[in-house]
């Protein structure tokens, strides 16, 4: 699997990396969609590709999902942890499972610490990994805040953030890392709104893709 397959779609002002996994054959996977579809459509567009998975991390408090808006108007599968108890039709995963994308395989890790519900996503050529979305757990060079769920769960949140950051560790230094917050980079081991995150969990309003 090459680098060129994977085609970060970034926000600026969100501060927010969607990644557009290509698949090789005419599909693509989106991971952490915000609900403004239109950059992603627009890569989408000038690849030839076609949207067949939507993923999402976890439960994001600073913008809400597009997967369910892809579920709708692309028929796409969305995969999404199923402790996150997202109230629209999604595929509930959970530590361990994998998905056969058709020559690659997802595989749902379990880095609770963000939110308690987040997972990243190895991406597999036959049994090697070759890359982990870490969406809102790994970032560039720091850790997400544990803060934002609720200010009882803090400390057992930064717990769980350590013992998902020191898994990820584990990881080899040629496992491209993914970070849905900030740009690109190679993990090094070494290295180690309440109202809007439950809106995300219905899917957002049923609202057009852009103003």
């Amino acid at each position: 699997m090459s680098s060129t397959n994977v085609i970060p779609v970034v926000d600026e002002g969100l501060g927010n990396s969607t990644y557009l996994l290509d698949l090789g054959d005419g599909r693509a996977l989106v991971l952490d969609p915000s609900r403004d579809l239109r950059a992603i459509r627009a890569a989408v567009e000038r690849r030839g590709l076609r949207i067949a998975f939507a993923v999402d991390t976890h439960l994001h408090a600073d913008f809400l999902s597009g997967s369910h808006q892809l579920a709708v108007s692309d028929s796409a599968r969305v995969l999404a942890s199923a402790d996150g108890h997202r109230e629209f039709p999604h595929t509930g995963l959970r530590d361990g499972d994998e998905v056969d994308l058709g020559g690659l395989v997802l595989r749902a890790w379990a880095t609770p610490g963000h939110t308690h519900e987040h997972l990243s996503f190895l991406v597999l050529d036959g049994s090697a990994p070759v890359g982990v979305f870490t969406g809102g757990s790994l970032l560039v060079g720091s850790a997400a805040r544990t803060d934002l769920v609720s200010p009882d769960l803090t400390e057992e949140l930064a717990r769980a953030q350590y013992r998902s950051l020191q898994r990820l560790a584990r990881l080899g230094d040629d496992v491209a890392v993914w970070p849905t917050h900030d740009r690109v980079v190679l993990l090094r081991p070494a290295r180690v709104g309440t109202d809007q995150f439950h809106r995300s969990r219905k899917g957002g309003e049923h609202a057009a893709e852009g103003p």
